[in-house]
Formats: C-alpha cells, sequence, structure tokens
C-alpha cells in the first residue's frame, strides 16, 4: 500500500470519528442542536363581524400533533357566553336576539346546580360557545357539531373543560376537514323539569331543559350560518343525559318536532333506552313529594317555590335528592304488584317526564308537547350513531348499589329465610333503621365502599335476587323471573366470597344489557327497516386513568356518596363518560382534571378524535340486521367494524343465548317489555 493511500485511509477515518463524536472536545465537534419544540402563540382579541354584529372573540392558537407524529399550529377562534335564550322561572325560554355588539371572550354562567362548577352558577345561565377556524372566508360553508353535555339533567355545563371544541376544531382545520363545534347549557334539576298541572305554561308542560336545548338548536339555525356553518348540515350530539335528550329530540310524536329542520344527523353516546321516563303522574306525584320535603324543611315551609332565592331551592332540591331519600323512594315505588311501571325514574330524578296524558279509553287528555311517549317506542328520524361502553352500569347503578349496603344492615335472616324486598322495605320504614342508614352512607369512605360492593361481602343470593326484582319493579315478575332463570344471571349460591363477586357481576351484565346495549341494538337495527341509517358502537378500551374523579358537592366541596360510588366503579373498566377524553382529545377527567396519559391513550386520543367529527363514522360504519356490524374501540386501541358482534363476543352460557346473549333475550321478550 503506498503512503498516499495510507494518509488517505487515515484522514477518512479521522473524519468518521469526528462525524460520530468520537472526539473528547466537544467544543469542536458539537452534537446537532435538538429541532425547537412548537409552541402556541399567544392568544389573540379580535373584532369579528357575524352578519350586523360585532362581536370581539378570541384568535387562540393550538399544537395540533398529526398521526404520523410530526406537529403544526392551528388557530381557532373561540365565541364564548353568547346569550341564546331567556327565561324567567318555571317558564319556558324565548329564542334571543343577536346584539349587534357582543363581548363573547368569557365563558357565560353555568346553571345552577349542587355540583361545583368551574363558571359562577346563574338562573341566567342560557349560553352557548362556539369554535370555528380562525381567518375563515365569508363565504364558507362549515358542518356544524352541537354538543349537549350530560350530567344525569342534574349538572354540567358547556363550559367544563373536557367538553371544550377547541382542540378538535383545530386538529380538522389544519388537515383539511374544517368544521364548527358548539356547546349549551340548559336548566338543570328543579329548574329543568318541574312538573306543571295541565300542561303550564300555554300547555308546554314542564320540561323547560328541553325546551332550552330546542332554543339554542333555534338559535343556531338562525345564525350559525353567519359564522361560517351550514344550517342544512347540522350534526347533535350528546352523551348520558345529553344522549338521552338527542334521542327525545328525534320524536316526531310531539307538539314541536325539530329533526331534520334545526340537525340533520345525530350521535348519542352511552344513551340508555331502557330508561323508563316518568308519566305525567309519576310527575306530579314526585312535585308533591317535593312540596311535602319543603313544608318538613322551617327555613323553606313559608317560601313559595317560584320565588325563593335559587340559594334555597338548590337546598330544597339536596334534601330530595338525599342518598336516604332516594332510596326510599326508590323502594317504595318498587312495590306496586298492580303497575308495569318500575322504580328507574330515581335513578335521574330530575330526568324529563312525559307530558301526555290519556284517559281509561285510551283518548289523549293533553298532548305531549316536548315529549309525547317513551323514546324506545320511537325510532331514528335522521341519520344516527349509538352506542355505549363496556362497563356502562358501573355508574348508573348508584342506587341499586346504595341499597345492596342498605342490605348489608339488615339482621341476619333465620335458617331457611331468605332477604326479601318486602323485608328490605319493611326494615326501612322504621325511623331508627333509616337513621342508620343515614348514618352509615354518611360515614363510609371509599374504600369501604369499594370492599362492600366491588367485592360482593353484602351480597349473599337472596339479596342479589331481591334486588333484581327492586331494579325492575314488584309487577313486572314475570320479566325478572324470566331473566333470573337463566343462567347467565342465575343467582350464585351465597356464603362464598366468589358467589357475591359473580351475583355483582352478573348484576351489572344484567344492567348493561337490558338498560344499555340491548335497547341500542334494537333502534339501530329498527332504524335499517325505517330506511334510516345508522351506526352502532361498542367502546371497550380502559384508558390508564379513571375519567372520574370524586367529585364535589357545592361550593364546600363536601363528597357525595353517590360520586364516590361512580368513581371506585369506574376503577376496573370503561364506564359512562369513559370515552369523552377520546372524542375531544383531551387528557382530562370530567372535572378538568388533568392526567398523564399513557402513549396508547394518546394514539386513541388522535384516532378516535378525528374518526368521531367526520363523514366515515356515518359512511364506513353503517349497521345491519343481517350482519350485526359493531363499530368496537377495544382495549388495546384498535377501531373496527366487527360482524356477528352479539355471537361472537357476547355467546351465553344459557341455551338461549348461545347465539349472544342480546339476541337470546331479544328473543324472549326480555328487553324493554315494561315500555310497552
Amino acid at each position: 500500500m503506498t503512503l498516499f493511500k495510507q494518509s488517505l485511509i487515515a484522514v477518512t477515518i479521522s473524519l468518521t470519528l469526528a462525524a460520530c463524536g468520537g472526539s473528547d472536545d466537544s467544543k469542536d465537534n458539537p452534537k446537532p442542536e435538538e429541532p425547537p419544540v412548537l409552541q402556541p402563540l399567544p392568544t389573540e382579541t379580535v373584532d369579528v363581524e357575524i352578519g350586523d354584529s360585532t362581536i370581539t372573540a378570541l384568535k387562540e392558537s393550538h399544537v395540533i400533533t398529526h398521526e404520523n407524529g410530526e406537529q403544526s399550529l392551528s388557530a381557532v377562534e373561540s365565541f364564548k357566553g353568547i346569550e341564546f335564550a331567556t327565561a324567567e322561572r318555571f317558564e319556558h325560554s324565548v329564542v334571543a336576539e343577536l346584539d349587534t355588539e357582543v363581548n363573547a371572550t368569557e365563558f357565560g354562567f353555568a346553571c345552577p346546580q349542587l355540583k361545583t362548577t368551574s363558571q359562577t352558577q346563574s338562573e341566567d345561565c342560557l349560553n352557548l360557545n362556539i369554535w370555528r377556524p380562525a381567518d375563515i372566508n365569508a363565504d364558507e360553508v362549515l358542518p356544524v357539531y352541537v354538543f349537549i353535555h350530560g350530567g344525569d339533567f342534574e349538572y354540567g355545563a358547556n363550559s367544563e373543560p373536557l367538553i371544550h371544541g377547541d382542540t378538535v376544531v383545530a386538529q380538522g382545520a389544519v388537515e383539511g376537514n374544517p368544521f364548527i363545534a358548539v356547546t349549551v347549557n340548559y336548566r338543570l334539576g328543579l329548574l329543568g323539569s318541574y312538573w306543571q298541572d295541565e300542561g303550564g305554561e300555554e300547555g308546554k308542560g314542564g320540561n323547560y331543559g328541553l325546551g332550552d336545548q330546542k332554543r339554542a338548536l333555534e338559535w343556531v339555525n338562525q345564525n350559525i350560518d353567519k359564522f361560517g356553518g351550514d344550517i342544512t348540515n347540522v350534526t347533535l350530539m350528546g352523551q348520558g343525559a345529553g344522549a338521552m335528550s338527542v334521542g327525545i329530540l328525534q320524536q316526531e310524536a310531539s307538539q314541536e318536532p325539530i329533526a331534520g329542520e334545526f340537525f340533520t344527523r345525530a350521535i348519542m353516546q352511552s344513551n340508555p333506552y331502557g330508561f323508563d321516563y316518568r308519566t305525567n303522574s309519576q310527575a306530579k306525584s314526585f312535585a308533591s313529594q317535593i312540596e311535602d320535603t319543603q313544608a318538613e324543611m322551617p327555613e323553606l315551609s313559608e317560601l313559595d317555590i317560584a320565588d325563593m332565592p335559587v340559594e334555597q331551592l338548590m337546598k330544597l332540591q339536596a334534601e330530595v335528592n338525599s342518598p336516604l331519600n332516594r332510596v326510599m323512594n326508590w323502594l317504595t315505588s318498587s312495590i306496586n304488584f298492580l303497575s308495569s311501571s318500575t322504580p328507574m325514574p330515581n335513578l335521574m330524578p330530575f330526568a324529563p317526564y312525559i307530558e301526555q296524558t290519556k284517559d281509561i279509553w285510551g283518548r289523549v287528555d293533553i298532548e305531549g308537547y316536548h315529549l309525547a311517549e317513551q323514546p324506545a317506542l320511537n325510532h331514528f328520524t335522521v341519520p344516527t350513531v349509538v352506542g355505549v361502553n363496556s362497563e356502562e352500569s358501573n355508574t348508573i347503578a348508584m342506587l341499586p348499589k346504595l341499597t345492596f349496603l342498605i342490605a348489608g344492615l339488615l339482621p341476619e335472616p333465620e335458617e331457611g329465610e331468605e332477604i326479601t324486598p318486602e323485608a328490605i322495605i319493611e326494615w326501612l320504614s322504621h325511623e331508627e333503621n333509616q337513621a342508620l342508614a343515614k348514618q352509615k352512607l354518611a360515614s363510609m369512605s371509599a374504600d369501604e365502599i369499594n370492599a362492600q360492593i366491588e367485592l360482593g361481602d353484602i351480597l349473599p343470593s337472596t339479596a342479589y335476587e331481591a334486588i333484581t326484582m327492586l331494579f325492575f319493579g314488584l309487577g313486572n315478575g314475570e320479566l325478572t323471573s324470566g331473566i333470573l332463570g337463566l343462567a347467565d344471571y342465575y343467582p350464585n349460591p351465597e356464603g362464598e366470597l366468589s358467589g357475591g363477586l359473580d351475583n355483582m357481576g352478573q348484576f351489572k351484565m344484567m344492567l348493561n344489557d337490558t338498560l344499555f346495549s340491548g335497547p341500542a341494538r334494537i333502534q339501530a337495527r329498527e332504524a335499517q327497516a325505517e330506511n334510516i341509517e345508522a351506526s352502532f358502537y361498542h367502546f371497550g378500551y380502559h384508558a390508564s386513568f379513571n375519567v372520574w374523579t370524586y367529585n364535589t358537592e357545592g361550593q364546600e366541596s363536601s363528597v357525595d356518596i353517590g360520586d364516590v360510588i361512580k368513581s371506585v366503579s369506574c376503577i376496573s373498566g370503561a364506564c359512562n363518560g369513559s370515552e369523552l377524553p377520546f372524542v375531544f382529545n383531551k387528557a382530562l377527567k370530567l372535572d378538568g382534571t388533568a392526567v398523564s396519559q399513557s402513549s396508547k391513550d394518546q394514539a386513541l386520543m388522535d384516532k378516535m378524535s378525528r374518526l368521531w367529527f367526520s363523514d366515515a363514522l356515518f359512511e364506513d360504519y353503517q349497521y345491519t340486521a343481517d350482519s350485526d356490524a359493531v363499530l368496537v374501540i377495544d382495549n388495546d386501541g384498535n377501531i373496527s367494524s366487527t360482524p356477528d358482534w352479539d355471537s361472537s363476543t357476547q355467546q351465553g352460557v344459557d341455551p338461549a343465548l348461545r347465539q349472544g346473549r342480546l339476541t337470546g333475550l331479544e328473543n324472549l321478550d326480555l328487553i324493554g317489555s315494561y315500555l310497552k
């Protein structure tokens, strides 16, 4: 080898080592700098011309991470706290005109409720929020998504951080899928659904919250085009109580049908279509209970409920809604052997009631203005996506779980005797036992609730049977016997811990099947028969964080036992509301608390949020009875269409359920028979 070649090789090796950082002299061979982390630009206040109005809004910058990992900036304009309607207490709301000058830089008031909210509460709460891509052309015509929040018709607000539309709107804008997002408020609790004699003001009944939702949609119909929205492409979506509202608002059997006019598509997340809404007479009876409770409160007994300060009204609602009062109402409404009505309204005491009444010959006395009949007896009227989470009943079954706790206080039954519904009710009829139950409910910690409910040590087979009978009401004994007679739900022997665990698991599975999955799947199939496009989804992803937290009650932030039960119940799976962080791409709990999501969580947030706000959700996953194809979001974070879903994923043990539990229950007429 020549000296030249040796020198050339030496130089090459030296250069290679230098390029690889082989030198000890970091000054001479600095490492490449990391690319700068993308940061959002400062928020700006902007004046935007909207029709004949000048609205002061916010221009907000967001860092969007694309599915390939790259990042980019996207800007949205947010219009917060815009008044859409005005209303007096216990009167229906009226659409408000858009003022010529509007300051929309801060969220408006939240509606009065017993939970702590991020915004100040006031009866002047009928406002909405709008997010749209920034700097859009005046002639833009963008799809619109209007979201109705959940909260058992008792709590929640359009301003809660988890449901802000900023992230998904920014995401869509930068990726060629621009749209507008809207969140709305509506009156809650006593203020939202107080029974009115003879149909109330102008025959509209007392479902004021439903009326507020209609006025919000009417406002959107009248004004969203000025923001660049397409009034012929409005998707109404909701979760929990919001999804129930969407189902009601699809009804044609009302005095003010709006589906197809104020919205053209629907998404319902966790609508319990098997829920038994109060009848008019039941709502009247509940109003009497409220009056009786008020009469027993010295500081409120002389006040008119229509005029008392809102703080006093909330005290009344808190007493009416106390855990023990709810359990007592639950139990006493279960024991009517002559009625097929269930005690389910006590699960959500302030849900809307059916306004229509009929005489003994079946002739209509009072027309239903907003809610004429059980929503499960209606079909979809616009293309709809409906779905459930795998562990829905973990949160909605709060009252039965409280009843389980109280059953554990009963004296041990004599040998050969059983715990019966009548025994539970009789024991609770004594004031000293009510005091004991109240003391127990007030003193229990989350760990104790977890031990006594989730571990099943108070759930012998006799209590499981009794509380299942109470859930559907003693007048539906044939239904209860039919369900408990199936091997998949049959009571397991008491005396062993495993038996209690199995009984609790079966009770929750029963509620999932009969209240959520079964009725929703029936709705999707019947929509097909009516030539209405429908999709059915099942969300089974168990996140690394619990979306529920020990929510607080009122400004004192005292712990609410119902929220403790829900929080503990959500540790084990995808309970009610678990899909919301993935729909809105927000690493937050329901109360707005930030969480440390896993990379797997974030990957599903990125995928699911893009699907949810797209036409593909409606077009690519349509349900047909023949295929039983369900949009499944599984525990691995996969999103796919699963054919023969019931038979392949829910095959029962009982011969009647071997083609799928839901199919078997439906064939045996064990889903929703109490609603017919």
